[in-house]
């Protein structure tokens, strides 16, 4: 058994030459009618495999496991070629599959990783979404705003039972408030100086911020209308985001990982696009319209009828 791991792990100059190397890894581990298993072929096996599973095969024992197994598959490897099953389409398909991702691992994968985005890029993702990863609390209500105290309080009366779709439907029948009519009185999410996200200045009046901020539990209503320049509101509170404050080393990983894979995207696509113009590919769209589709199987099964008895035991 140390010999088998002497052969694969062999000691000695860092700098032998490639002649050598192909020699060591052309050493036959076992022989068959047909066929090999070379050091290479197990030392590729290895390779495939994660470095947790890879650490396992320092015991020799465990190199002499997986020589048995690798001799397993290419003697099942060399029949199934023997009785035709490499030109089966499924088995070409899965081979060209296989040929694809190979082919997208090597272009895209291994020469660009998440690791090679530049900090420069993170930082500068980082502060162009920064209210992704910093923002105050914000609430979010919708409310109904009635021009006098007697319709609010009438209609606060009538909204205490009412969950949020009933409450948006009377703020949509009710409400006085055009910009939040359409949306069942929504006022969207908001901070507490009633700046909406992504708006540049405040435009939740100050008495509604205060009155929403006051409310603790989702689904809560005010317990009294309150008043507003033009009229009287009731409000229900139906959102809370807690406070967002995470530093661009707690996100810099995420970004990164999400730089890496636009990037990647983008070269995929190029890639796409270059081989496009070299292949001028001839797409005939109108002939799809000829592709004939399964039937879908009767759940009763198939040349079964309607009215056939079913028997009883």
């Amino acid at each position: 058994m140390l010999a088998l791991a002497a052969v694969l792990w062999p000691g000695g100059s860092s700098h032998a030459d490639e002649d050598a190397e192909a020699k060591r890894r052309a050493q036959p581990l076992a022989v068959f009618e047909g066929g090999q298993v070379t050091v290479g072929d197990l030392e590729d096996a290895i390779k495939r495999q994660s470095p947790f599973m890879r650490k396992r095969y320092q015991d020799p024992a465990e190199l002499q496991k997986l020589l048995a197994k690798t001799v397993r598959f290419a003697l099942l490897a060399q029949e199934a070629e023997r009785q035709g099953f490499g030109t089966r389409p499924s088995v070409e398909q899965a081979v060209k599959q296989n040929a694809v991702q190979a082919l997208m691992k090597l272009e895209f994968d291994e020469k660009l990783s998440a690791d090679a985005i530049p900090g420069e890029e993170v930082e500068g993702y980082y502060q162009e979404h920064i209210d992704e990863y910093v923002r105050p609390a914000t609430r979010r209500a919708s409310h109904i705003m009635v021009a006098t105290l007697d319709e609010a309080k009438a209609l606060l009366a009538q909204a205490r039972d009412k969950d949020l779709r009933e409450f948006r439907q009377l703020a949509r029948e009710h409400t006085i408030d055009e910009a939040s009519k359409m949306r069942g009185g929504d006022l969207r999410y908001f901070d507490d100086t009633g700046k909406v996200r992504n708006e540049q200045t405040p435009s939740i009046p100050p008495a509604l911020v205060k009155a929403t901020f006051k409310l603790k539990t989702v689904g809560d209503l005010v317990k009294a209308p309150v008043k507003l320049e033009g009229g009287y509101s009731i409000i229900k509170l139906t959102g809370s985001r807690p406070a967002l404050s995470r530093k661009l080393s707690d996100v810099e990983e995420t970004i990164r990982v999400r730089l890496w894979r636009k990037q990647r995207q983008a070269a995929i696509d190029t890639f796409i696009t270059d081989l496009r113009g070299q292949y001028k590919p001839d797409l005939k769209p109108k002939l799809v319209e000829k592709i004939k589709l399964d039937q879908p199987v009767s759940a009763k099964g198939p040349g079964i009828p309607e009215n056939f008895p079913h028997q009883h035991k």
